[in-house]
């Protein structure tokens, strides 16, 4: 699971998300050519997900936009 920095900064959010979607891919092709569920790119909370599905991920986690916010 990738997360970018708690920012309103869209901009900084796609570079991170583009620089672990890079990290992803090497990691990848260098180790995990043959391994099926080495397929899942992670990244991308309630807040950001939008911009991490344009950014390459395939699994997101909105669970503050389902069940509402924490309570402290």
């Amino acid at each position: 699971m990738g997360m970018a920095t708690f920012t309103d900064d869209e901009n900084q959010i796609r570079s991170e998300f583009k620089t672990l979607k890079s990290l992803f891919q090497k990691l990848r092709s260098l180790y995990f050519t043959d391994v099926p569920y080495y397929s899942v790119l992670s990244m991308g909370m309630s807040d950001d997900y939008p911009i991490a599905i344009e950014k390459g991920s395939n699994l997101i986690r909105v669970g503050s936009l389902i069940f509402g916010e924490r309570e402290y």
